[in-house]
């Protein structure tokens, strides 16, 4: 397994009372959709997915507990043990397309802005945690917003959106990012409109090269063989069911 390399942190940028975006100095050379395992000394060590893969690495960070917390916290100059790019990233489908970013989800879609176009769905719980929607439509997407609260856009789930969308329109693919249970919800919203579907999924990860099998689903291992799933990949497996913790326990989702 590849140790970590100490790196600087060029830039800390709030962009939502509850997201910091940390740019690393270095070049990650990663597939959208492809992620970077981040160490603090003394802390810990966590997955990461790339929210930029041209140029300088980013990460887009939701304060959750003590580790993203301390992430969250990190100022300009800081460096961190960085280890990287690592799993399945997004397979690119030209044509109309659609994107579907759950919360911070919409993070790992954000570096396809600029290589696809079509339409985006961006959710979070209320407005003020919304994350790159003027980004995308400053790069010519059709941004579809949801908010649980209806603080901002529909008051609806991501999910929802997309089943209205695929109703009206046929993508090439979808593409999606998120809660797990939202991922269910539209990898079967797409299943039923027979559209392609590529999820990227969260599972704990403890070595992030797959060796240690924590992270497995129906017997994949999502940081190896994911965290980039096609729809096929993913039938009859307990996504939206139940994940597993630290310790190997199952846990309901």
């Amino acid at each position: 397994m590849d140790k970590p390399t100490m790196i600087r942190v060029t830039d800390a940028r709030k962009l939502t009372p509850q997201h910091t975006q940390l740019t690393l100095k270095i070049d990650a050379k990663a597939i959208p959709g492809q992620f970077c395992m981040v160490w603090l000394p003394g802390v810990n060590e966590k997955p990461m997915s790339y929210s930029n893969t041209d140029g300088n690495a980013q990460i887009t960070v939701k304060r959750l507990g003590d580790f993203t917390r301390k992430l969250c916290e990190l100022k300009k100059g800081s460096e961190i043990g960085y280890r990287g790019p690592y799993g399945r990233g997004f397979e690119v489908v030209k044509g109309r397309v659609c994107l579907v970013g759950g919360g911070c989800g919409i993070a790992p879609l954000r570096p396809l802005k600029d290589v696809l176009k079509g339409d985006v769905v961006i959710s979070a719980k209320t407005a003020s945690e919304l994350l790159f929607d003027n980004e995308f439509r400053k790069a010519g997407w059709r941004v579809h917003i949801a908010t649980d609260d209806g603080s901002r856009g529909d008051k609806a789930y991501a999910s929802q959106v997309l089943e209205k969308l695929l109703a009206k329109n046929r993508y090439k693919c979808v593409y999606v990012c998120g809660p797990e249970l939202m991922l269910r919800k539209a990898m079967d919203a797409c299943i039923r409109s027979k559209t392609p579907c590529q999820l990227s999924l969260e599972r704990h990860m403890k070595c992030g090269v797959g060796i240690c099998g924590s992270c497995t689903l129906g017997g994949m291992r999502v940081c190896k063989e994911g965290p980039v799933f096609w729809v096929g990949d993913l039938k009859g497996t307990e996504l939206g069911s139940y994940t597993r913790d630290a310790s190997g326990s199952r846990r309901d989702v």
